[in-house]
């Protein structure tokens, strides 16, 4: 009943955002499109921006699911990006409102986690300092965020699959390894350096 109840809260936020900006939403607005007392809302959740983040972690773990298969990344970006035009002006008043790093946090965990997947699934044996594979891994997920969140502000309206083809010209297995090969040097030079 509790994860029946957070998705119809879900789903009553994500309606009113398509109709106005988050300033206009209140914990009564959600409330009552539920049909249920603030008391079972605050029972749930500790605000609204507490549901907004369920939200974002909740769609992002479909998409993710959906996609588990896919071994290359590209269907997976493919799939991020129609999902996020497809609930444009849901994120557009999102990022209008002070909640834009819940977007940017959404984005993020994403998109590490595709990246993460990839390099485990396409190089499993590839040696790396741990704190490197994450500066890697950090560096390609701000890069990627940064570009969707640009292409978000400013209306969505490069075909998805022109964009998919962008990012993965530049977030690919080589330019990662090579990445990592080169922090892997500098250290070396460094460490011999002392």
């Amino acid at each position: 009943m509790s994860q029946t109840t957070k998705k119809a809260m879900s789903a009553s936020l994500r309606k009113m955002l398509r109709q106005k900006p988050l300033s206009k939403i209140t914990v009564t607005d959600i409330a009552q499109d539920c049909g249920v007392s603030r008391m079972t809302f605050y029972y749930h959740f500790k605000d609204l921006y507490d549901l907004i983040e369920w939200t974002l972690n909740d769609n992002a773990a479909q998409v993710l699911e959906m996609c588990k298969n896919d071994h290359s990344g590209e269907q997976t970006f493919l799939a991020i990006l129609r999902m996020l035009q497809e609930n444009k002006q849901e994120l557009i008043n999102l990022l209008r409102s002070t909640r834009q790093e819940d977007v940017e946090h959404y984005l993020n965990k994403m998109i590490h986690s595709v990246l993460e997947r990839y390099l485990a699934e396409q190089a499993p044996d590839l040696e790396a300092a741990p704190e490197d594979r994450a500066f890697v891994l950090d560096f390609y997920t701000y890069a990627s965020t940064g570009i969707l969140l640009a292409w978000m502000q400013k209306g969505m309206t490069t075909d998805p699959q022109v964009l998919v083809k962008q990012l993965l010209s530049f977030v690919n297995l080589e330019d990662i390894t090579n990445a990592l090969d080169r922090l892997r040097q500098s250290r070396a030079k460094g460490d011999a350096a002392l």
